[in-house]
């Protein structure tokens, strides 16, 4: 007659474990991968790792209260102002030395 055949099922208290230990392996390779703090805390949210009592609306809330608001407005239009400015003078300049090549050139052809 074959072995009896039993079902090899871990238990609750072993499978809980196993969890424990793939979550763990899971954030510490997040925390590689991630650039900073709120990017590692999204990534381990959107995979389901984050630790007990980590919420990422709330580190998100703290993130964005301590980031300084800038006016991008402003300086975009004083960038592109400059930009501007720099490449009108840098065609003048160009012109004015086609003409003034060109002025010498006369003067030579005539003498």
């Amino acid at each position: 007659m074959p072995p009896k055949v039993t079902d090899v099922q871990p238990s609750a208290d072993n499978s809980h474990v196993l969890e424990e230990e793939t979550a763990r392996a899971a954030r510490r390779i997040v925390a590689t991968y991630a650039e900073d703090f709120l990017d590692g805390v999204t990534l381990m949210s959107m995979l389901g790792v984050e630790p007990k009592g980590l919420i990422h609306r709330k580190v998100l809330a703290e993130h964005e209260e301590a980031q300084p608001k800038k006016a991008t407005r402003k300086k975009a239009t004083k960038k592109a102002t400059k930009k501007a400015t720099k490449k009108s003078t840098k065609k003048t300049a160009k012109a004015a030395k086609k003409t003034s090549k060109k002025a010498a050139k006369k003067t030579a052809k005539k003498s």
